[in-house]
């Protein structure tokens, strides 16, 4: 009844239930009356347990001993995920602040907000926006973009060109709204186009050097691209991005990658696999029998006069 029906409320979504009944399985049973029974086992700072007795004041003591915050163990998550939620928590409550700072022109420059950012944009912002990728063009040079020896196909045919254009693609979509972002405030502020509300936050973003909204999420709340918590950081990414892959591209496979820098590092690897495997056809390889492996060989040192020396580990 607990776990189909209610529990401080009635559960409407499927998932949740099927939640709440794994745990009704495991906590509600005979089990739990028994003496010193704990119900966390892996977290030994505080014991979760039902006071063996029957007067009121003794459960209320036992309430007000738990900790303040519950450790993310007895819910089986890593220890750093309450780091991630204080620190989630610690930005929602700066952006939040600085959301609800006046909104007068700063004082001094004599322009107002908008014209600040309108010339930030125009004289910083869209300067430094890379060329867009022409999906034609694309098509065109991975027709001849080959891969490692041991494969004869080129182009689509190779796992990596295969993630490579996935990637372009990806890419051009978040550069695509950058851009149009930034053409839009501009126009918006020169009273051209209608100002909306997303406009407007879009202004107010930029001008306490914030990333937009739209460059991350899109209108589900889904994440698209990498986040970063200021404007400047998030533009650097976007550049590195493609140079990496504007590298890729127009020259030939390059012989390190930022595996960071991809929106699906898993795909790469993956792609890794499935080349590997074609590689060793003849010996019958398969998929599944193949192994990554790391192996750490020289510590990057660039010294004051710009020379990079290396030291083996």
């Amino acid at each position: 009844m607990v776990t189909e029906v209610q529990y401080g409320g009635r559960i409407t979504d499927d998932l949740d239930r099927e939640l709440f009944i794994t745990y009704g399985q495991q906590w509600l049973t005979e089990a739990i009356f028994q003496p010193n029974y704990i119900f966390n086992t892996t977290f030994t700072e505080y014991h979760y347990s039902i006071p063996d007795s029957n007067e009121h004041t003794k459960f209320m003591e036992s309430i007000a001993s738990m900790p303040v915050k519950d450790s993310p163990i007895i819910f089986g998550l890593h220890p750093n995920a309450d780091l991630t939620y204080r620190l989630n928590e610690s930005l929602a409550m700066l952006s939040t602040l600085v959301d609800t700072q006046p909104k007068e022109a700063s004082g001094g420059s004599g322009k107002s907000r908008e014209d600040e950012v309108r010339e930030k944009i125009e004289k910083e912002l869209l300067p430094q926006l890379p060329a867009d990728f022409i999906e034609a063009e694309i098509e065109d040079r991975l027709k001849g973009l080959r891969g490692p020896k041991g494969l004869s196909e080129t182009g689509k045919g190779i796992p990596l060109n295969v993630f490579l254009f996935q990637e372009l693609q990806r890419f051009q979509i978040i550069l695509t709204i950058v851009r149009k972002t930034l053409v839009n405030m501009v126009l918006a502020i020169e009273g051209s186009i209608i100002m909306t509300p997303d406009l407007v936050e879009a202004i107010d973003s930029v001008y306490d050097f914030r990333v937009p909204r739209p460059w991350c999420y899109d209108p589900t709340g889904a994440e698209i691209a990498w986040l970063m918590p200021s404007l400047g950081g998030w533009m650097k990414g976007l550049l590195d991005r493609h140079f990496q892959l504007n590298n890729w591209i127009s020259k030939e496979r390059p012989q390190s990658f930022w595996l960071t820098g991809f929106f699906n590092p898993q795909g790469f690897l993956t792609s890794m696999k499935q080349e590997v495997t074609r590689q060793k056809k003849a010996q019958q390889w398969s998929l599944d029998e193949v192994e990554y492996t790391t192996e750490v060989l020289k510590d990057i040192i660039q010294g004051d006069d710009g020379r990079i020396e290396g030291k083996q580990l």
